[in-house]
């Protein structure tokens, strides 16, 4: 890989059916501080007018347009056409502040697999929201970040658009399957067998809460439970094969500790049985597998403790009761404003300093 301070820096960008936003990702793009970006917007069979956005910016980027696959099937079309030493896959929703890729670019160092940024959430019009994803532990080293995955299964990491990888890195795994979904957990795990997961702390980009994307969604309905479950189970089953390949012994059973999928697990079994993808779990086998979940996350002890106590609740109360705890737990917008104040005191949520967001 060539210096850091030469490196051409790749920016895919993937879109479906987000004419209303795909502009705004492009320009914020476009907008870097750091001057050796190409930008690689790949539409994924869209149907409404984002191929007419965005064949407007000209040669100011380079356009893939393709028959609709999927994420994986674009991102895979994205990384195909880029040429950069760094690529960053970028959700057509989101946006890269102006200094984004230049701090991306200069945290990259030899054996770096990823370099991550915290994103800041904001509404559909760009307003922030006064959170952060993801909470952190305080001390957050590619180390730690390591024994977690090897551990559990997984970690807190960013979603998609903040996350830069060095190609090198991602030859090793691209392409990705079509029938892949959620690829910033798959790519994010995997760098961690494979290098140093670098961490910064400054939020540099906007993460949009609107309603149609599945990721950023305020409010987790019942139904939907069983689609966060299934995200993860082909994550799971990549990085053992990974692991494996790479002379690690990472067991199923291992990756199934990783907190978040644990809690979606409990509680998808627990309030819809019937669309639960996984048949043979008991409420009994779930219960047990969530609080080994909760023992061995790298999260600060009272939130550990805190979450494991909610997730006995959602166990043991009745529907009537469940499915109350769970809104509160997952639907931000639902929870009253101590109760707020409560989770951010536990680190459930992180809330902004200052007015930083979207212009």
């Amino acid at each position: 890989m060539t210096e850091p301070s030469a490196s051409l820096v790749s920016v895919v960008i993937s879109s479906f059916n987000y004419a209303q936003f795909i502009g705004a990702a492009i320009d914020s793009a476009l907008g870097q501080s750091y001057p050796n970006v190409e930008i690689i917007v790949v539409d994924d069979g869209s149907t409404d007018a984002s191929r007419a956005v965005i064949a407007g910016y000209g040669d100011r980027v380079r356009a893939v347009f393709k028959a609709n696959g999927g994420n994986a099937s674009s991102i895979n079309a994205g990384f195909a056409a880029a040429r950069g030493d760094i690529v960053l896959f970028m959700d057509a929703d989101d946006l890269l502040l102006p200094q984004a890729i230049e701090r991306m670019v200069a945290a990259m160092r030899p054996g770096a697999s990823a370099v991550q940024v915290p994103v800041m959430n904001v509404d559909a019009a760009g307003r922030p929201l006064g959170s952060v994803l993801p909470v952190l532990p305080k001390v957050w080293t590619p180390e730690r970040i390591r024994r977690t995955v090897l551990r559990t299964g997984s970690y807190p990491y960013p979603p998609t658009s903040g996350n830069a990888y060095p190609r090198w890195f991602l030859e090793r795994v691209m392409p990705m399957r079509a029938e892949y979904g959620g690829i910033d957990g798959i790519l994010n795990c995997a760098a961690a067998l494979h290098g140093d997961v670098v961490v910064l702390r400054e939020p540099l980009v906007c993460y949009r809460f609107h309603g149609r994307n599945m990721g950023a969604a305020s409010e987790i309905r019942p139904e939907k439970l069983h689609y966060y479950v299934s995200l993860d189970l082909p994550r799971n089953a990549f990085l053992v094969e990974e692991a494996r390949r790479l002379g690690i012994a990472l067991s199923p059973r291992r990756v199934e500790r990783a907190f978040y999928f644990a809690q979606y697990r409990l509680v998808s079994r627990k309030l819809r049985p019937d669309l639960h993808p996984l048949r043979d779990d008991t409420l009994l086998r779930v219960t047990a597998r969530f609080l080994e979940a909760a023992a061995v996350a790298p999260d600060r002890p009272l939130r550990r403790l805190a979450v494991a106590l909610w997730g006995l609740a959602v166990a043991l109360s009745p529907l009537s009761l469940a499915e109350p705890l769970v809104t509160l737990r997952f639907s931000s917008m639902k929870r009253p404003r101590a109760l707020e104040s409560f989770f951010q005191m536990l680190g459930l949520v992180r809330r902004m300093s200052g007015k930083q967001g979207a212009g």
